[in-house]
């Protein structure tokens, strides 16, 4: 029997909590204003975002760099 290494996506997650509080909200379960839920989807495109600059100029290192890597 082999070892599956089980792997959680972060980005995922938080993707998917998003929109439960998308259709929570529009059910009327949550009373959760709209600026709220919108300040949640700024932020997290804020930190994709960030994230995808930081890892082209990491890329863009490497690769003008002495050593590039394989």
């Amino acid at each position: 029997m082999k070892n599956k290494e089980i792997s959680i996506d972060t980005f995922s997650v938080l993707s998917n909590a998003g929109w439960l509080l998308i259709i929570l909200k529009l059910a009327g379960v949550i009373g959760t204003n709209w600026h709220a839920i919108l300040g949640y989807w700024l932020c997290l495109l804020t930190v994709s975002v960030i994230l995808g600059i930081l890892a082209a100029l990491i890329g863009l290192v490497n690769k003008v760099g002495g050593h590039s890597a394989k």
